[in-house]
């Protein structure tokens, strides 16, 4: 099993596993092995299908990216090395964005293909802006772009219309206006521009963010291609891909339900959820890895296994052939709104298309799933892939509280409440005669202390008066008592306040993208 990273916690941290000096030889073996792989699929080898897949879809990233209105590099018509990753289109944070710039540098160095992959076909709650505010104390503000009722994907929202675009930066300036940081709001206006002109070319809310940001990015000189899930999901490769594990899901069921119950076992995942659910069977039926992507809302795409067929919602949407030649022409003639969920979505882009898979640290979790699969379910090495983040923390300063602080805080109060006998030595008495009094309690206190042990002691009557004595201590010592009090207040309340202020996870738009590729170099 990989290793499991955590990101990256300081300011200008960056994570890259393996370091990114080794990534062109890992690119090149990986390269090397798949062109070898003689496994085939719906009955044709790997290797070929890898071919084909390469072909087309950096075809379909150079028709899309086409629309962004930045410059892209040209897909070459026989590609050498090609570095993919890729991410949901939200309003994600650096250590997502900074994967994007690592493929524009090993591009550059290499003359690769770099390919972000933009997974239209998840959905979304929410698409918003998350920022710190100070309107009443540190807070948090948020300003909603779009919202999503029905379990919709990416693909099939609508664009943000202007008046939704202009009340989202209205929103957005209202809380970032508060902070001392002028540049985070100008940095938002410049990004919510893009998002204006960039509506009258978005046919979806994903266009509407990958063509923003893009835009937004430009000044980085970043020229890597853009692709969408669901266009990625209407090439051959893909078809084929989809043929061959519905004419086989029991096994592919089997052999991914396996893997994941050791990894949850493995790493102790409690959730039958994680890092995502089982495929079920039913009855003559069986869950695929696939999903069916519509604007009525995404559903789970089954096969019916004694008579072939697709099935959404129980319907037969599409009859099949064992052979899976003829199934892979029923299923580009049909040309169904399919796409991967998140385990044949890394399957594919590794197996079909990259020499090398950029991963997050979540990712790089999940897809040792994806790597158990690959060998037990195609008896192949599975390629290798990197694992890449970055902390940025805004400019809002915030001192970071740990929990050893506090907990030596708390102790200490802890002890003022219970044995305020070993604190006396902190405190300035008013009078002497307190002093004295105070030194005699804690003197009967360690006597009674050893009595209690005694054999024979009436451990009733010497408890009730060691309580006495604490409580009595604490009564004059109760000025260090209350200050120890505030003292631990005060920690937790900056640890709120830092919690809030040096959060890694806010949104790519309040930074400058050149800052982002700097880290990168």
């Amino acid at each position: 099993m990989r290793v499991i990273h955590s990101a990256p916690v300081g300011h200008g941290e960056l994570l890259v596993d393996p370091p990114f000096d080794r990534w062109r030889a890992l690119a090149e073996k990986n390269h090397r092995a798949g062109c070898e792989w003689d496994v085939r699929i719906a009955g044709v080898p790997l290797a070929t299908l890898r071919e084909q897949a390469r072909g087309e879809t950096l075809r379909e990233a150079s028709a899309y990216s086409a629309v962004l209105g930045v410059s892209v590099q040209d897909a070459p018509s026989a590609p050498g090395l090609v570095v993919v990753t890729g991410h949901q289109p939200e309003l994600y944070h650096p250590g997502v964005w900074v994967k994007c710039f690592l493929a524009q540098r090993f591009s550059d160095e290499t003359g690769a293909a770099a390919l972000d992959i933009v997974v239209d076909s998840d959905t979304f709650d929410k698409v918003a802006l998350e920022t710190p505010c100070l309107k009443r104390g540190v807070g948090r503000c948020e300003s909603v772009l779009a919202r999503d009722g029905a379990d919709v994907p990416f693909a099939c929202a609508p664009p943000p219309s202007v008046e939704e675009v202009r009340a989202f930066r209205s929103a957005g300036l209202a809380g970032l206006q508060t902070l001392p940081a002028p540049a985070l709001a100008r940095h938002f206006c410049l990004f919510v521009d893009e998002l204006e002109a960039a509506i009258v070319r978005a046919n979806n809310l994903a266009d509407a963010i990958t063509i923003a940001r893009r835009r937004y990015e430009a000044p980085a000189g970043t020229r890597y291609l853009e692709l969408p899930v669901t266009r990625q999901a209407r090439t051959q490769a893909f078809t084929r891909l989809v043929a061959h594990i519905a004419l086989d899901a029991e096994h592919f069921a089997a052999v991914h339900n396996a893997e994941l119950a050791t990894y949850r076992r493995e790493t102790g995942a409690r959730s039958s959820a994680q890092p995502f659910p089982d495929l079920r069977a039913g009855h003559d039926a069986v869950e695929l890895p696939f999903w069916w992507v519509a604007a009525s809302g995404r559903r789970p795409l089954w096969v019916q296994t004694s008579t072939p067929a697709l099935l959404v919602d129980g319907e037969v949407v599409l009859a099949l052939d064992r052979d899976p030649e003829l199934t892979h022409r029923a299923l580009l003639r049909a040309g169904l709104p399919i796409a991967p969920r998140a385990l044949t979505l890394t399957l594919f882009e590794r197996l079909f298309v990259a020499d090398l898979f950029i991963h997050g640290v979540g990712g790089g979790r999940y897809d040792q799933v994806t790597d158990a699969v690959i060998a037990s379910y195609l008896g192949i090495e599975p390629p290798h892939f990197a694992v890449a983040s970055l902390t940025l923390l805004l400019p809002l300063g915030g001192h970071e509280v740990t929990d050893d602080e506090i907990a030596s805080a708390e102790q200490r109060l802890n002890r003022l409440r219970h044995n305020p006998d070993q604190l006396l030595g902190e405190i300035e008495f008013d009078t002497a005669e307190d002093r004295h009094h105070a030194l005699a309690l804690a003197d009967e206190k360690r006597q009674l202390v050893q009595a209690i042990a005694q054999e024979g002691a009436d451990k009733k009557m010497i408890g009730r008066r060691i309580r006495e004595i604490n409580e009595e201590l604490a009564m004059l010592m109760s000025p260090l008592a209350e200050q120890a009090a505030a003292d631990v207040e005060r920690l937790r309340a900056q640890r709120e306040t830092a919690e809030v202020l040096r959060d890694r996870s806010y949104p790519f738009c309040l930074w400058d993208p050149r800052e982002v590729a700097d880290k990168v170099r």
